[in-house]
């Protein structure tokens, strides 16, 4: 994302900020080729807002670049991810944004990273966003993040394997050797990781003939399913579920079904409740 090419008057302000996602520094505008005279112009008619010092925004634009301008960097890690369009166990409840290794401190608005970079784009691109986001985050938030971007095919697990080294490294890479682009929602990548971390046999999207794919096959005989946010069981969907049912028990399989609220507040009760009956099989 850059800039369009500005014209013998100058740059327009609004194109200007448009061009870098809403949110620039007058360092940033004025390389852009805008002039003093055209920015406050715009900045007394409403047009575009003073947002700090030497910072300029459009009026809509996202906060999250608001506050990256401010602090003269660019969005990474999760907010990358967001921005893309991947899933996430929950919303950063502040920016992450990246700023020069020289610069010193920590700020109330923001998660600071340190990176090397000369490019003036308004995010980091998402492969080292990624990168940064797998030293950054505990194992089950980054790895719900990392299957949705296998499973989208925004990258591969090898492109990130390339470039995991240096400090951090090992974390990142137990989280990606966690992830899993079979995992179709963030309660699968959950249920999956927390049924591993108890020792059970699981193997996601299981393929069963006569019944379909299912979440989750645990040992030869358990099926463990859950059920989205978003589900909803109209008539139709009803019955298919009975049938899939019927199918799995006349498949001798045993079917566990499990609810959105159940894995986010009681996950340690789903765990026990499959051991358990993974046990008795």
């Amino acid at each position: 994302m850059g800039a369009a090419e500005p014209d013998a008057r100058g740059m327009d302000p609004v194109r200007a900020l448009e061009g870098r996602g809403g949110a620039a520094s007058w360092t940033q505008l004025t390389a852009d080729g805008v002039r003093d005279g055209q920015l406050r112009g715009v900045v007394r008619k409403g047009r575009v807002l003073r947002v700090g010092e030497g910072t300029y925004a459009l009026p809509d634009a996202p906060t999250d670049l608001v506050t990256a301008a401010r602090l003269r960097g660019r969005l990474t890690c999760c907010s990358v991810a967001k921005r893309h369009g991947l899933l996430l166990l929950h919303p950063p409840e502040r920016p992450h944004v990246a700023v020069p290794r020289n610069r010193s401190g920590k700020s109330p608005l923001a998660v600071l990273h340190r990176h090397d970079c000369k490019d003036q784009a308004p995010w980091v691109p998402l492969l080292p966003a990624l990168i940064t986001l797998l030293r950054c985050l505990p194992l089950v938030p980054a790895v719900v993040v990392i299957d949705s971007a296998l499973r989208t095919g925004a990258v591969t697990a090898a492109q990130l394997t390339r470039r995991l080294r240096g400090p951090g490294s090992v974390q990142a890479r137990i989280a990606l050797n966690a992830a899993d682009r079979r995992s179709g929602s963030v309660i699968e990548t959950v249920v999956r990781l927390a049924l591993r971390q108890a020792g059970l046999p699981v193997v996601p999207q299981a393929w069963i003939p006569g019944v379909g794919r299912v979440d989750f096959l645990v040992g030869a005989r358990l099926v463990v399913e859950v059920d989205g946010f978003e589900f909803h069981s109209a008539r139709a969907e009803y019955r298919a579920d009975r049938r899939r049912a019927n199918a799995l028990a006349a498949g001798g399989y045993v079917l566990l079904r499990f609810t959105y609220e159940d894995v986010l507040s009681r996950l340690d009760e789903v765990v026990a409740q499959v051991a358990g009956v993974y046990a008795t099989l």
